[in-house]
């Protein structure tokens, strides 16, 4: 059986020490005084260390006790893995990117593109494009939606004033719109839009932000049979965010200029794999290459530009 306690097993360790040493006697072979010691001590060290690290946890347990906070909320708060990853950043990566967040730092940034993507934590656009820092300027939301173009008013617009920086501010080459597979908020748009033509006055705002794929959600069911009616919404919404991008006044003109790239994109989360939005509407594996993909400039197959 295993000895139950620290002091059981340094006794133990003991007691086969001391057998050791019997058999080794009756083999004519002797540990020096010296050996025995040595042996001995460093059993001892190893009890010292165990004890000590048993009063640490059991003061932390009664600190954690006091303050009302068990091991297991610590742990539901996932602080020690983001400081774990912190940690692996600072002693592994950041070596790497020292020169790079240095340059980055003094002069600013200037990425290649901006990625208009789900907050979902499976579809990581520098994760999916293996971005550095510096390489793409990234705007997450629910469903990677892009909001109706208005003019300017006294709402928050998050995303549409990222959007407006990276082009204006920031002018990067490109804009992609990236869905993902198994997306629940387009799981979430497809059950409350198919309800009704408007929100109640009590929505929330997880509701009232999935409701702008209304006009996603009345293609797919009007063309889809029940059950495919997720994944196809998962797909038109990036359409119809890419439509909506090209109604914005200086995206259109960036893009009419040369100067600017909008694309659609879609991540299947089970294989890894990236579609690529052609002109047309239709999805394209990108492991194909860019042949006959070209940059959205006229109109979409389900949403026309205005």
């Amino acid at each position: 059986a295993l000895p139950r306690t620290m002091d059981a097993l340094a006794n133990q360790q003991l007691r086969t020490l001391n057998e050791f040493q019997s058999n080794a006697e009756n083999h004519a072979y002797k540990f020096s005084a010296e050996e025995l010691a040595a042996r001995h001590q460093g059993i001892l060290n190893d009890l010292a260390q165990r004890k000590m690290a048993k009063a640490s946890k059991e003061k932390k347990r009664d600190l954690q006790e006091d303050i009302g906070i068990d091991e297991a909320a610590l742990q539901a708060k996932g602080i020690h893995k983001l400081l774990e990853g912190y940690k692996r950043f600072r002693d592994h990566d950041l070596g790497e990117l020292e020169d790079k967040m240095r340059v980055l730092a003094n002069e600013g940034q200037e990425p290649c593109a901006m990625v208009l993507s789900c907050c979902d934590s499976r579809a990581d656009p520098a994760l999916v494009f293996d971005a550095a820092p510096g390489d793409i300027f990234v705007m997450r939301n629910l469903m990677n939606t892009c909001p109706e173009y208005k003019a300017p008013d006294q709402n928050h617009h998050g995303t549409c004033a990222a959007i407006e920086y990276a082009v204006t501010a920031l002018k990067v080459p490109l804009l992609m719109v990236m869905g993902h597979a198994q997306c629940a908020s387009a799981a979430r748009a497809l059950a409350i839009c198919a309800k009704s033509d408007a929100l109640p006055a009590d929505a929330r705002f997880m509701d009232r932000w999935c409701f702008m794929a209304k006009d996603a959600v009345c293609t797919v069911i009007k063309k889809y049979d029940p059950q495919a009616r997720g994944r196809e919404l998962e797909l038109e919404n990036v359409r119809l965010s890419v439509a909506r991008l090209m109604r914005y006044p200086w995206i259109r003109s960036a893009v009419d200029a040369g100067t600017l790239e909008v694309r659609g994109s879609f991540f299947t989360i089970f294989d890894g794999k990236l579609l690529l939005l052609a002109k047309d509407g239709s999805f394209y594996n990108a492991d194909n290459g860019m042949d006959g993909l070209e940059p959205v400039r006229a109109n979409l197959l389900s949403h026309p530009l205005k």
